[in-house]
């Protein structure tokens, strides 16, 4: 692999089937009864929150006072060097380029791939606030995409957003994906529109937001520090184009 990429190990979608039918007959009269359960993943259990935030909505804090912007990627210039130009490896072929003060990200999916980008000149910060604005340009309606966080090595959080709403931080350590932070759905992600992702870190509290709205609340002790990146999620032939601006970090000044 270019080191960007990896096969993708999303939860494979588990359909439990439970069909229970009885038929009781008293005094000829037949009584039949019948239930269905199926338990599947976030992407079939669309607009069930399963745990993060889940009261009313609640506008996004804004950016604390004092605080100072750590790392900006405007994208007018390369100043924190991502690595622009065309990749390939097993897993998917892209294309990243940097045009009309935006980034542009190409993926053709030869598999099912976590496809991520990194710039070489980034920093380590503990509290911080991250703003993002992306744009599914094209591609499949259930492609992953959003910003990565606490990034040491191959240790790092996922936090992406889906066109049908779907929300989630995932883990990625020890070799794998972990049980994420949190997963749920909110009506505030605009399919086929710029979307403007927040991540807020302050001590053990992470906040999300998705277009100005909360999305997700977490407490952890288990991620303090680590760098930044872009992340995409798509199965094996899956074309698709995004957009990417306004990619800053702001951070308590020094």
């Amino acid at each position: 692999m270019n080191g960007q990429t990896e096969s993708m190990r999303w939860e494979t979608k588990v359909f439990i089937f439970l069909m229970i039918s009885s038929c009781l007959v008293t005094t000829g009269i037949c009584a039949c009864f019948s239930s269905l359960i199926i338990l599947a993943d976030e992407d079939v259990r669309e607009g069930l929150p399963q745990f993060g935030y889940s009261g009313p909505a609640e506008k996004c804090p804004k950016i604390p006072a004092g605080w100072v912007i750590a790392k900006e990627n405007t994208f007018d210039k390369n100043l924190n060097l991502w690595p622009l130009g065309k990749n390939s490896d097993d897993y998917d072929i892209t294309n990243l380029e940097m045009a009309d003060g935006v980034l542009h990200y190409e993926v053709d999916a030869l598999k099912g791939v976590y496809s991520r980008q990194f710039p070489k000149l980034d920093k380590n910060l503990w509290d911080f606030y991250l703003t993002a604005q992306i744009q599914k340009v094209s591609g499949p309606r259930d492609a992953k995409y959003g910003v990565i966080f606490r990034v040491r090595g191959e240790k790092q959080l996922f936090f992406s957003i889906r066109d049908s709403g779907s929300v989630r931080v995932a883990v990625h350590e020890y070799g794998g994906w972990q049980d994420p932070l949190f997963t749920g759905y909110s009506k505030y992600v605009n399919a086929g529109e710029i979307n403007h992702l927040v991540v807020i870190a302050q001590g053990d509290t992470y906040t999300f937001c998705v277009n100005e709205y909360i999305v997700g609340s977490v407490k952890t002790t288990k991620h303090s520090w680590g760098k930044f990146g872009l992340g995409f999620g798509l199965d094996a032939g899956d074309n698709a184009v995004f957009e990417i601006d306004n990619f800053n970090i702001y951070a308590p000044e020094e």
